[in-house]
């Protein structure tokens, strides 16, 4: 790398364009004072928080989230761990909350925000440093990744304050330097064929336009490129799926995917092809992935996350009139930030065209999404017959959700915690916390802990057929082949709203064979009957067969065993 002449103003030097042409930072903030009045004054209120040392993670893409404030009442501990949380260390680390600090600058034009912010990164920068250990920890590839963006974009809106000086822009591009030197040495094998390679190599790109002209070639800026096209070949699977079966992390590598598109448009970097259709299929497996609601189903490691903010983004890069239908009508707050106060008018230009397909199966992942119609009123059912994905898979093998009414009746619990020994994650990984089957009390798919698995089930892809009027699919595994028992589940969906499900059984001798299902609300047995109170309506249950029926009401779930 160069070392420039600090004689003169390092600042010159620094791409502060590399998202939005901070020209325009004035009218954005305008307009988002004026169009998005809740989400400025939470951005003021997160601002606030963070300048009085208050961390909570809870903006809707933090990986992470928190509710629970935590306070330091002198210097910020950066490697503390709150509640015995590893995962709130990694979050602190991030620094999300530092473009939160950036957007309150720019929309009130309040001095202390950047104080805050100088005080802060420089404190960081001074006494976090990437000795033995840290890699577990403060360090770890990912969250310096992560870091590179939530940086950049938050220097580029402090560009214009008085404490943004010549001093601490040395201090900062030298972290920043590091940060690159960092991910280009710690960079492992594994990180191809996971979600913590695009970060990581995403970050290297942001950091490596930043410092453009601080950098002596495009080293740098051509290694993350190779490398995400590696990793987005690896991970996406045709159908437009990420291999590591949970929409959290599919949106996450969305985001770096689509943070890409963006930086070397803007700053005239060759982009892939792979990199470019890949992102495109991303974009589309949320569109069929989204409930009437507008949220990503909780399968595996997932959140119950509004899409529109990443689907409105999508379709502004590629100008397509069929995400758009998916996304907001108008650009959204999120949006604006990285795609700047021109994406106004040219969203608005984009015409809407309503999606190919109703129901629609991702048969490469096992993914398959059955609806009545396209419209927030309209009845909706997912089904998983697909492999288990990485660490963050559920075993959820042949698990439905359904969602009518405008609500949630079968549902999938998600992820709740990560904490490692905490019996609640994995609960909520195993069989029996999905709406699947089980034979002789044992778990066709077994854990190993919070992140590691000691069997896996195989599935069994079967037909999916799906009409104006009907919907049919049909899934299996061989999780009980050692005990000589084929599991198999057919479903049809008669539109709009009733749904015909047929669990088979094919074996010798006698088993204990076991359905589960979970609810979003009360739920009571009468009858041959199990009844789900929604707010809008109720969902029953028929039974067809004369069952046992037991329910068991958790703290975070109502279970049906039958």
């Amino acid at each position: 790398m160069n070392n420039c002449n600090l004689q003169s103003d390092i600042r010159n030097y620094c791409n502060l364009n590399v998202y939005v042409n901070m020209n325009e930072i004035d009218e954005i903030a305008k307009y988002c004072n004026e169009k998005f009045r809740y989400e400025v004054q939470e951005v003021v209120r997160i601002a606030d928080n963070v300048s009085n040392k208050v961390f909570k993670f809870e903006w809707k893409w933090d990986m992470e989230r928190t509710f629970i404030p935590y306070s330091f009442e002198e210097d910020i501990i950066w490697d503390k761990t709150p509640n015995n949380d590893p995962e709130w260390i990694f979050m602190l680390n991030r620094h999300r909350y530092w473009i939160t600090l950036g957007q309150a600058y720019v929309l009130t034009k309040d001095e202390k925000y950047a104080k805050v912010f100088v005080e802060q990164i420089s404190h960081w920068i001074k006494n976090v440093r990437p000795i033995k250990g840290t890699d577990k920890t403060t360090w770890r590839t990912i969250d310096t990744g992560i870091r590179c963006e939530n940086w950049i974009k938050a220097y580029s809106y402090f560009k214009s304050s008085k404490y943004v000086t010549q001093e601490f822009s040395e201090i900062f591009v030298k972290s920043l330097k590091e940060h690159i030197e960092y991910l280009e040495k710690n960079y492992k094998e594994s990180g191809k064929l996971s979600n913590w390679g695009v970060l990581e190599s995403y970050g290297l790109l942001v950091a490596s336009a930043f410092l453009d002209n601080l950098i002596e070639d495009n080293y740098y800026i051509n290694l993350s490129i190779e490398r995400l096209k590696e990793q987005i070949n690896l991970q996406v699977m045709n159908d437009g799926m990420h291999w590591e079966q949970s929409p959290m992390y599919l949106n996450e590598v969305l985001h770096c995917c689509l943070g890409t598109l963006i930086v070397c448009k803007n700053n005239n970097i060759p982009l892939h092809k792979d990199i470019y259709e890949k992102t495109k299929k991303l974009a589309y497996a949320n569109l069929y992935m989204k409930k009437p609601n507008h949220t990503q189903v909780c399968q595996s490691d997932s959140d119950d996350t509004d899409l529109r903010d990443m689907i409105t983004k999508s379709a502004y890069l590629f100008s397509d009139e069929v995400l758009k239908f998916g996304g907001y009508k108008e650009i959204d707050f999120e949006s604006i930030w990285d795609l700047g106060y021109k994406s106004i008018q040219e969203y608005e230009a984009i015409n809407t065209t309503e999606p190919k397909h109703t129901s629609y199966a991702f048969e490469d992942s096992g993914n398959y999404y059955m609806r009545s119609g396209w419209k927030n009123d309209d009845n909706y059912m997912y089904f998983h017959c697909g492999t288990l994905g990485s660490g963050h898979g559920h075993a959820d093998l042949l698990h439905v959700s359904i969602y009518a009414n405008e609500e949630d009746y079968l549902i999938d619990p998600g992820r709740y915690t990560y904490i490692e020994g905490d019996r609640r994650r994995e609960y909520l990984k195993g069989c029996i916390a999905h709406n699947t089957t089980t034979v002789d009390n044992i778990d066709f798919t077994v854990l190993d802990g919070s992140w590691g698995y000691k069997k896996v089930a195989t599935p069994i892809k079967q037909p999916f057929i799906t009409k104006d009027n009907f919907d049919y699919c049909e899934g299996s595994h061989l999780g009980y082949i050692d005990k000589g028992i084929f599991t198999n589940r057919k479903i049809i969906y008669i539109k709009p709203n009733i749904w015909l499900l047929v669990d088979e059984f094919y074996g010798e001798g006698e088993h204990d064979y076991k359905q589960f299902f979970h609810f979003a609300s009360d739920a009571y047995l009468e009858n041959n009957k199990t009844i789900c109170k929604g707010k809008n309506g109720n969902l029953t249950l028929h039974h067809l067969n004369a069952l046992e029926r037991e329910i068991k009401k958790h703290q975070y779930l109502i279970t049906i065993i039958s």
